[in-house]
């Protein structure tokens, strides 16, 4: 079995290094290069780590758990494989489960979690999970907030800036002349989709174009009705909406499939607006844009600031990203 000896004399550094590299402790007093250099070394040699031994020794466990909302999505698929990908460069495991959007489905996962000693959490909060958040805090268990946030957390959260490419994109709209545009959003009291709301509900206050007919809150339990629902009367014929925008990639999914499913119809100058990525996944109908977002990045960040409360930071702040707008032959316009 390779040793930490083993390890630091293929790889040229000391012993000390190696231990540094391996704990997750390195932070910046050892290079990126010479951090990969020792990982790639120990994998070659199938160095393993004493993990009961080390957890008895430092009190910690290597395992973090990451919780989202829909694991179905693919946002959220990709944000827990980035994240899991990051922390396999500290040498720790990522267990990632499903709160469903279901606050009491978040309560027993973060039981559950901290039953198996996980060193900390990111999470993509439930409507109304304040309270779950805080006992995390409480146990004094490192907590990062990813893509939405609790308001009264004093944890990091790292997301996007909703409401600003929302205004940017529900502008871009009308500059294009629409002048009727429909809204599809979940009717959740969390900040992605209120600051989505808002900034559509903005940009048409202050054109003169608001028609509240035109929103559909849609409640995620009742997601399939509603959404159908929906399309069918923003596509009535006797008075044609110009576009729609759909707050969330799988509200999307699921309004092309009725537009296949009851044959619904989309003119050539109609265009569809969705905030995610939905490339390989578009009408062959309307024009087609998307807000696609940087999910590596929030992924890497949200796993680097976490590391940080791991190893004894105290402070915290909240990590915006910018997000870029795509048409469907995939050129950024904004």
């Amino acid at each position: 079995m390779a040793s930490l000896q083993d390890i630091a004399t293929k790889v040229g550094v000391s012993k000390g290094t190696v231990s540094l590299v391996l704990s997750g402790k390195s932070g910046k007093r050892v290079s990126p290069a010479t951090r990969e250099a020792v990982i790639e070394a120990a994998r070659e040699m199938n160095y393993q780590i004493n993990e009961v031994a080390r957890s008895l020794r430092t009190g910690k466990t290597k395992i973090i758990g990451v919780i989202v909302t829909d694991i179905s999505n693919e946002f959220f698929g990709r944000l827990a494989f980035y994240i899991q990908e990051e922390a396999k460069k500290y040498g720790y495991l990522v267990i990632t489960a499903n709160s469903n959007e279901s606050k009491q489905e978040l309560d027993n996962l973060v039981t559950m979690l901290i039953n198996k000693k996980v060193d900390g959490f990111i999470i993509v909060p439930t409507e109304d999970g304040q309270e779950i958040l805080q006992h995390i805090l409480d146990k004094e268990i490192p907590l990062v907030q990813i893509d939405r946030y609790c308001k009264g957390i004093d944890a990091d959260y790292v997301g996007i800036n909703n409401y600003g490419i929302t205004v940017n994109a529900i502008q871009n709209l009308v500059t294009a002349g629409n002048s009727r545009i429909g809204m599809i959003c979940y009717d959740l009291n969390l900040n992605a989709m209120r600051e989505r709301r808002q900034g559509y509900i903005d940009v048409l206050k202050n054109h003169q174009l608001l028609d509240r007919s035109l929103i559909k809150d849609i409640q995620y339990d009742q997601q399939e009705n509603q959404i159908k629902d929906a399309m069918i009367e923003l596509l009535d014929k006797t008075n044609p909406i110009d576009s729609i925008f759909f707050c969330s990639r799988r509200i999307f999914i699921t309004a092309m499939k009725y537009i296949s499913l009851l044959g619904l119809e989309l003119s050539d100058s109609q265009h569809l607006l969705c905030f995610d990525e939905v490339d390989g996944l578009l009408s062959n109908h309307g024009k087609i844009h998307y807000i696609k977002q940087p999910v590596e990045n929030l992924g890497t960040k949200s796993l680097h600031l976490l590391m940080e409360k791991i190893n004894g930071s105290k402070d915290y702040g909240n990590y915006l990203f910018e997000a870029t707008e795509v048409t469907s032959s995939d050129h950024p316009i904004s």
